[in-house]
């Protein structure tokens, strides 16, 4: 008689399946993430070069980078006090998104991938450094942007409320663009390292050293570009406002150069010189950057971020050569 024995797994058969299966679910679980955001760096590095070769041919075509939002045009350096109509301040500022200029407004994989709005500290406000136009977007695949809209002072100002939820709406921005003039910035970084304002939070005109700069400068001949990185947090590297007398006289004129000046300080801070930028993703997570306590002329230092999160990650951050 022939045996009818059921075919089957045993026991052992079964246990051995359930922990393979437990440790591929433990792989993806560990190793899958990694392997995602180590995709999306160089996707953003890849941007991040495109963005800043398009910046490189603008100023080879003009002699200078492009100003950012916000900054007083050129045109207009000898005019101190902005028009009085806000409907008329498009003439007298930058009001549009520099990647129009780039020719890359709205396309998103030139965009920052980790940013999740242009609220880079997820706050739920948006700071004058974070607003950037973004415009609607017609059946055309053109952007049409609000006409007319005065110059965003950190207020949600009724005026300005459709456009900025729409950059609170948004699900990537584009990477944060500071641009500066060399010679102005040298002067204002030497101005905060004699003061010990290591995270340039000091404008005070009644200091001997003061550095008398006047805006817009002649050109922009350097620049920052600052994505949120894994971190997915700007880590306040986009300062608020101070409070001074400079930030408002004449209607707030010169608010976004000084604000700009300040970014660009924290950006490239390198205060002990050792060749790694204090606040950048990179230097923090692989040479241990984050954690370093030393003194500059006498003056205790950490590189503690500005936000209330010391030791994280930081932004990623590229300077121009």
């Amino acid at each position: 008689m022939r045996n009818s024995r059921k075919s089957g797994f045993t026991l052992i058969e079964l246990l051995t399946v359930i922990a393979i299966i437990a440790i591929l679910a433990a792989f993806t679980m560990t190793v899958g993430p990694r392997l995602i955001e180590r995709a999306k760096i160089r996707r953003m590095d890849s941007a991040l070069r495109q963005v800043s070769i398009a910046l490189t041919a603008y100023f080879a075509d003009n002699q200078s980078y492009p100003p950012a939002y916000g900054y007083v045009s050129i045109a207009n350096k000898d005019v101190p006090m902005p028009p009085a109509d806000p409907a008329l301040e498009e003439k007298y500022y930058h009001l549009r998104p520099y990647m129009l200029l780039m020719k890359y407004h709205g396309n998103e994989e030139m965009y920052d991938e980790f940013s999740e709005s242009y609220d880079t500290d997820r706050d739920g406000v948006l700071s004058p450094l974070e607003f950037l136009p973004r415009g609607r977007k017609l059946p055309t695949n053109t952007w049409e942007f609000d006409a007319g809209l005065p110059r965003y002072m950190g207020v949600n100002d009724p005026v300005m409320s459709a456009e900025i939820q729409r950059q609170l709406d948004a699900e990537t921005r584009p990477f944060v663009y500071i641009p500066v003039n060399r010679a102005q910035f040298s002067r204002a970084q030497k101005y905060w390292l004699n003061h010990g304002a290591f995270l340039a939070d000091r404008w005070d005109p009644s200091d001997a050293d003061f550095p008398n700069i006047t805006f817009p400068p002649p050109k922009y001949d350097a620049f920052v570009l600052i994505g949120m990185g894994p971190g997915g947090n700007s880590f306040g590297l986009l300062p608020q406002p101070l409070g001074v007398a400079a930030e408002t006289a004449n209607n707030g004129r010169d608010l976004y150069h000084l604000l700009a000046l300040r970014a660009y300080f924290l950006a490239t801070r390198d205060i002990n010189a050792n060749g790694l930028l204090d606040f950048d993703y990179t230097a923090r997570t692989q040479s241990g950057e984050g954690e370093l306590q030393y003194d500059y002329k006498g003056a205790p230092v950490n590189n503690d971020l500005p936000c209330a999160t010391p030791r994280s990650y930081g932004p990623w951050i590229y300077v121009s050569k």
